[in-house]
Protein backbone atom coordinates (compact mmCIF):
# COMPACT_ATOMS: atom_id res chain seq x y z
CA UNK A 1 0.00 0.00 0.00
CA UNK A 2 2.94 2.36 0.73
CA UNK A 3 4.33 1.92 -2.78
CA UNK A 4 0.89 2.22 -4.43
CA UNK A 5 0.37 5.60 -2.70
CA UNK A 6 3.51 7.10 -4.26
CA UNK A 7 2.96 9.70 -7.05
CA UNK A 8 4.88 7.65 -9.63
CA UNK A 9 2.73 4.58 -8.87
CA UNK A 10 -0.51 6.59 -9.08
CA UNK A 11 0.56 8.04 -12.46
CA UNK A 12 0.93 4.47 -13.73
CA UNK A 13 -2.35 3.35 -12.09
CA UNK A 14 -0.54 0.79 -9.94
CA UNK A 15 -2.47 -0.74 -7.07
CA UNK A 16 -1.19 -2.40 -3.92
CA UNK A 17 -1.54 -5.73 -5.76
CA UNK A 18 1.00 -4.57 -8.34
CA UNK A 19 3.62 -4.61 -5.57
CA UNK A 20 2.77 -8.16 -4.45
CA UNK A 21 4.80 -11.05 -5.80
CA UNK A 22 1.97 -13.42 -4.82
CA UNK A 23 -0.53 -12.03 -7.32
CA UNK A 24 -1.11 -9.13 -9.62
CA UNK A 25 0.44 -7.76 -12.77
CA UNK A 26 3.64 -6.53 -11.14
CA UNK A 27 5.28 -9.88 -10.58
CA UNK A 28 7.74 -11.36 -13.04
CA UNK A 29 5.85 -13.40 -15.65
CA UNK A 30 8.75 -15.84 -16.13
CA UNK A 31 9.08 -17.05 -12.53
CA UNK A 32 5.61 -16.05 -11.30
CA UNK A 33 7.11 -13.91 -8.56
CA UNK A 34 9.19 -16.64 -6.93
CA UNK A 35 12.54 -15.27 -8.11
CA UNK A 36 13.73 -18.64 -9.31
CA UNK A 37 12.90 -21.35 -11.80
CA UNK A 38 12.37 -24.91 -10.62
CA UNK A 39 14.12 -27.53 -12.75
CA UNK A 40 13.03 -31.08 -12.04
CA UNK A 41 15.82 -33.63 -12.26
CA UNK A 42 14.87 -37.20 -12.95
CA UNK A 43 17.36 -39.04 -10.76
CA UNK A 44 18.86 -36.16 -8.78
CA UNK A 45 17.56 -33.50 -6.41
CA UNK A 46 15.62 -30.73 -8.10
CA UNK A 47 17.56 -27.58 -8.99
CA UNK A 48 16.45 -24.01 -8.36
CA UNK A 49 17.97 -21.41 -10.68
CA UNK A 50 17.77 -17.65 -10.27
CA UNK A 51 15.23 -16.27 -12.73
CA UNK A 52 17.07 -14.95 -15.81
CA UNK A 53 14.49 -12.20 -16.46
CA UNK A 54 14.13 -10.59 -13.02
CA UNK A 55 17.47 -11.77 -11.58
CA UNK A 56 15.68 -13.02 -8.47
CA UNK A 57 13.95 -9.70 -7.74
CA UNK A 58 10.46 -11.16 -8.40
CA UNK A 59 9.02 -8.08 -10.14
CA UNK A 60 8.80 -6.58 -13.61
CA UNK A 61 11.45 -3.89 -14.34
CA UNK A 62 8.86 -1.09 -14.60
CA UNK A 63 7.55 -1.90 -11.10
CA UNK A 64 11.09 -1.77 -9.72
CA UNK A 65 11.40 1.81 -11.04
CA UNK A 66 9.00 2.98 -8.30
CA UNK A 67 11.01 3.69 -5.17
CA UNK A 68 10.41 4.94 -1.67
CA UNK A 69 12.65 7.07 0.56
CA UNK A 70 13.45 5.80 4.01
CA UNK A 71 14.13 7.62 7.24
CA UNK A 72 17.84 7.03 6.68
CA UNK A 73 17.67 8.88 3.35
CA UNK A 74 18.15 5.81 1.17
CA UNK A 75 15.90 5.14 -1.81
CA UNK A 76 14.62 1.57 -2.29
CA UNK A 77 12.40 -0.36 -4.68
CA UNK A 78 9.91 -2.95 -3.46
CA UNK A 79 12.49 -5.69 -4.11
CA UNK A 80 15.07 -3.77 -2.06
CA UNK A 81 12.60 -3.39 0.81
CA UNK A 82 11.76 -7.10 0.74
CA UNK A 83 15.50 -7.83 0.96
CA UNK A 84 15.80 -5.86 4.23
CA UNK A 85 16.03 -7.69 7.53
CA UNK A 86 13.42 -6.82 10.14
CA UNK A 87 16.11 -4.89 12.02
CA UNK A 88 17.04 -2.88 8.91
CA UNK A 89 13.36 -2.27 8.08
CA UNK A 90 12.71 -0.88 11.56
CA UNK A 91 15.45 1.69 10.91
CA UNK A 92 14.29 2.37 7.33
CA UNK A 93 10.64 2.92 8.35
CA UNK A 94 11.57 4.51 11.69
CA UNK A 95 8.99 7.31 11.62
CA UNK A 96 6.05 5.24 10.39
CA UNK A 97 4.14 4.05 13.43
CA UNK A 98 1.84 1.58 11.66
CA UNK A 99 4.76 -0.25 10.01
CA UNK A 100 6.77 -0.30 13.25
CA UNK A 101 3.73 -1.75 15.05
CA UNK A 102 3.76 -4.68 12.62
CA UNK A 103 7.53 -5.24 12.64
CA UNK A 104 8.41 -4.68 16.31
CA UNK A 105 6.87 -7.97 17.54
CA UNK A 106 9.17 -9.84 15.15
CA UNK A 107 12.16 -8.17 16.75
CA UNK A 108 10.70 -8.76 20.23
CA UNK A 109 10.68 -12.53 19.70
CA UNK A 110 14.22 -12.57 18.29
CA UNK A 111 13.39 -12.73 14.57
CA UNK A 112 14.96 -9.40 13.62
CA UNK A 113 17.48 -11.19 11.37
CA UNK A 114 14.79 -12.53 8.99
CA UNK A 115 14.34 -10.85 5.62
CA UNK A 116 10.92 -9.33 4.91
CA UNK A 117 10.55 -11.31 1.69
CA UNK A 118 11.90 -14.58 3.05
CA UNK A 119 9.72 -17.53 2.01
CA UNK A 120 7.96 -19.18 4.97
CA UNK A 121 9.03 -22.73 3.97
CA UNK A 122 12.66 -21.72 4.60
CA UNK A 123 11.98 -21.09 8.30
CA UNK A 124 12.95 -23.60 10.97
CA UNK A 125 10.31 -25.03 13.29
CA UNK A 126 11.32 -22.67 16.11
CA UNK A 127 11.28 -19.67 13.78
CA UNK A 128 7.80 -20.63 12.58
CA UNK A 129 6.58 -20.85 16.19
CA UNK A 130 8.07 -17.46 17.04
CA UNK A 131 6.47 -16.04 13.88
CA UNK A 132 3.07 -17.23 15.12
CA UNK A 133 3.75 -15.67 18.52
CA UNK A 134 4.76 -12.40 16.85
CA UNK A 135 1.44 -12.46 14.99
CA UNK A 136 -0.45 -12.65 18.28
CA UNK A 137 1.68 -9.87 19.75
CA UNK A 138 1.12 -7.65 16.70
CA UNK A 139 -2.63 -8.24 16.92
CA UNK A 140 -2.63 -7.35 20.60
CA UNK A 141 -0.52 -4.24 19.97
CA UNK A 142 -2.85 -3.05 17.20
CA UNK A 143 -5.78 -3.40 19.60
CA UNK A 144 -3.92 -1.50 22.33
CA UNK A 145 -3.81 -4.50 24.65
CA UNK A 146 -0.98 -5.68 26.88
CA UNK A 147 1.58 -7.66 24.94
CA UNK A 148 5.29 -8.12 25.35
CA UNK A 149 8.00 -10.59 24.53
CA UNK A 150 11.72 -10.92 24.84
CA UNK A 151 13.98 -13.78 23.81
CA UNK A 152 13.38 -16.44 26.43
CA UNK A 153 10.34 -14.70 27.95
CA UNK A 154 6.95 -14.03 26.47
CA UNK A 155 3.68 -12.69 27.77
CA UNK A 156 0.59 -11.91 25.78
CA UNK A 157 -2.92 -11.00 26.78
CA UNK A 158 -4.98 -10.70 23.64
CA UNK A 159 -8.27 -9.81 25.28
CA UNK A 160 -9.67 -13.26 24.60
CA UNK A 161 -10.63 -14.98 27.81
CA UNK A 162 -8.34 -17.86 28.61
CA UNK A 163 -5.54 -17.15 26.12
CA UNK A 164 -2.31 -18.38 27.63
CA UNK A 165 1.03 -19.17 26.02
CA UNK A 166 3.30 -21.69 27.71
CA UNK A 167 6.79 -22.41 26.43
CA UNK A 168 9.18 -25.16 27.36
CA UNK A 169 12.85 -25.45 26.64
CA UNK A 170 13.77 -26.81 23.19
CA UNK A 171 15.59 -30.12 23.44
CA UNK A 172 15.70 -31.64 19.97
CA UNK A 173 19.21 -31.55 18.59
CA UNK A 174 20.76 -29.95 21.67
CA UNK A 175 23.51 -31.43 23.81
CA UNK A 176 22.16 -32.92 27.06
CA UNK A 177 24.20 -30.44 29.16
Amino acid sequence: ARFAALPQARERSYTAGTFSFNSGDGRCPTCGGSGFEHVEMQFLSDVYLRCPDCDGKRFRPEVLEVSIAGRDGSIRSVADVLDLTVHEALAFFGGEHDIRTKLQPLADVGLDYLRLGQPVPTLSGGEAQRLKLAGFLAEAASQGLTASAAPGHAFARTGRRGTLFMFDEPTTGLHFD
